[in-house]
């Protein structure tokens, strides 16, 4: 998992570098996106870029913490 993790931070980084805005500007957004959400899950998406989403730290939280309303909204996926 380390290996995947290392992976991870490097893409991670150039992904925000690559999609500086915010794409869920929802609730009190910044604008600036700062996280990846992985709308499919970490699982076996976790570096797969089209399951992920650049949100800022406010809209991913509450992104996070809606679930069901992140679906209907396209923010996330549902996981069977």
């Amino acid at each position: 998992m380390s290996k995947t993790n290392a992976a991870y931070a490097k893409q991670r980084k150039k992904y925000l570098l690559n999609h500086q805005v915010c794409h869920a500007k929802i609730y009190k957004c910044s604008l600036h996106a700062t996280d990846v959400h992985h709308m499919a899950g970490r699982g076996t998406n976790h570096l797969n870029e089209s399951t992920w989403l650049p949100v800022c730290r406010n809209c991913h939280m509450w992104i996070e913490e809606h679930p069901q309303e992140a679906i209907e909204l396209g923010y996330s996926l549902t996981r069977h």
